[in-house]
């Protein structure tokens, strides 16, 4: 392996990805939330992304916030000559994309990169090493304003410590197997499997390990690799990152997900009393992973957290305008929590998704409907949190519609489609962030340039597409492989599509 990768295996590349929860609306939202004042986020911000990867997600943030400058930096130089790519493609000009090793970053002369509103890390801290968690905090010390965001997702403890054993098995297997490393990675998880089936106990707790491998197998392989089989991988307590980041003055400011941050759905009912009752926030987080075995955190700190008044917190909230980013029939109210799932009162919850089906709404709008009595903490504030975590609900941003460049960037995606079909998300100019997409929307959305959609043109290259690729379209259960009756399945959807998502689309300012 190269010197230069420091333990990071970059034998394949990490796959293009973005996170919902790195949206400059999503992170203040979460901020107000608990209380805690977020800094501007809108024109003349600025954003940096450590690890940026294929620069995927940095992109898609960067067109659809086009007043925020963002900065995205990756050691990886294949990596980073797709981000820069990508960015050309969809003449992005507020997006800079630089191949620097963490070190190499904290080098550069005074003011090559600024200090900045929010720096973003995201699947980084706990599969580097401690040299480069180091330079990262010094990192955060210097470009960090005050008052500004760090949001830094990491492998966690108690959760990760039944399933090491696993990841030691696969790492070892996969550094002594040859051939590809996609098939190297399925191989040693595929042994692994073998292994607990035939009663090994040195996995641990078996049911654990049996249903992480089997998760492990449906994963995409780029993604296994960076996930388990780097050199460096730190599970860590919240704790022990709360004193890392407190070098740079860090303090932790909120969960990025509603259900982690509220005790009621994070821990089982006798041990929420003593949580509510802690005073110390760092143990209460503590207290929080250990009562759900917590396995991974999205957390969000902040340089110098300024608390809000209630009144004032009460008037910011009630300011923020939400959006509906998925069609209305496809929104549902269960509710992946900490504590495995809830189910929301369908005549509640339908309310507010009715109310949001009919155009964007501010949470003040929302507390005069009649089940919330005029208040937006509690029931509202629990209804449209866990919508925001499903992706259902999107805070939305104050946007020039004539300044828009998500279209941009969608198009250039879009246009890839033939010959790449992994993307999930496309951009979005109304929420600053973006919305899911499947094969079929892609597929719709390379045709719209049209006067009217040719549904059966249009099916036939999503046929072409797919027999090219690989993939199937099924339908009620069933693999379709007759041309005849997977054009005529695209035909459908692609109308589907038509009536029900190209409207949200065009609303949302994703064309």
């Amino acid at each position: 392996m190269a010197v230069w990768s420091d333990g990071y295996f970059t034998g394949i590349q990490y796959t293009r990805k973005y996170f919902p929860h790195m949206a400059p609306a999503n992170m203040a939202f979460a901020c107000l939330r608990q209380g805690i004042r977020p800094p501007q986020l809108g024109p003349g911000a600025t954003y940096l992304e450590l690890g940026c990867g294929q620069g995927y997600g940095l992109n898609l943030l960067a067109a659809a916030n086009p007043a925020i400058r963002f900065f995205g930096i990756d050691f990886n130089p294949g990596q980073i000559a797709n981000a820069q790519s990508l960015a050309r493609s969809a003449g992005l000009g507020n997006v800079d994309f630089q191949d620097l090793s963490f070190e190499q970053l904290l080098a550069l002369p005074e003011g090559r990169i600024p200090q900045c509103d929010v720096i973003a890390l995201h699947g980084i801290l706990s599969w580097v090493s401690p040299e480069n968690r180091a330079h990262i905090v010094r990192i955060l010390d210097r470009h960090l304003k005050p008052g500004g965001l760090v949001t830094v997702s990491y492998n966690t403890l108690p959760g990760w410590a039944p399933l090491m054993p696993l990841r030691g098995f696969v790492k070892a297997y996969f550094d002594r197997a040859q051939g590809p490393p996609g098939e190297r990675a399925l191989d040693a998880f595929r042994a692994a499997a073998q292994l607990v089936e035939q009663g090994a106990r040195g996995f641990g707790a078996a049911p654990q390990a049996k249903a992480a491998i089997e998760a492990a197998l449906k994963l995409d392989p780029a993604y296994l690799i960076h996930e388990y089989l780097n050199d460096h991988f730190h599970p860590f307590l919240h704790t022990d990152v709360v004193r890392e980041l407190g070098e740079a003055r860090l303090t932790f400011a909120a969960a990025a997900s509603f259900s982690d941050d509220m005790v009621g759905l994070a821990a089982p009912r006798p041990m929420q009393g003593q949580i509510e009752a802690e005073t110390d926030p760092v143990w209460r987080e503590t207290l929080l992973d250990y009562a759900n075995n917590r396995r991974f955190r999205r957390d969000i700190f902040v340089r110098g957290p300024n608390a809000l008044a209630a009144l004032e917190r009460d008037r910011l909230l009630r300011g923020v305008r939400l959006a509906l980013i998925q069609p209305r029939e496809q929104v549902g109210f269960k509710f992946n929590i900490p504590m495995g799932s809830l189910a929301g009162d369908p005549e509640v919850y339908g309310i507010v998704a009715d109310a949001l089906a009919q155009g964007p709404k501010s949470f003040d709008e929302l507390a005069q409907l009649s089940p919330f009595a005029d208040t937006i903490d509690g029931s509202l504030l629990k209804v449209v949190g866990l919508l925001i975590g499903t992706g259902a609900v999107h805070p939305m941003v104050d946007e020039d519609p004539a300044a828009r460049t998500a279209p941009a960037l969608n198009r250039a995606v879009v246009k890839r489609l033939a010959f790449d079909s992994a993307v999930s998300q496309l951009a979005a100019g109304a929420i600053g962030g973006g919305v899911r997409v499947a094969f079929i929307d892609l597929l719709a959305l390379t045709a719209i340039g049209d006067k009217k959609l040719d549904h059966q043109a249009t099916a036939r290259r999503g046929w072409e597409i797919l027999a090219r690729s690989g993939g199937q379209i099924t339908k009620d259960g069933k693999a379709l492989t007759s041309q005849v009756e997977g054009e005529a399945e695209l035909v459908a959807r692609l109308r589907d599509v038509e009536a029900t998502r190209l409207p949200m689309f065009r609303a949302l300012g994703v064309v």
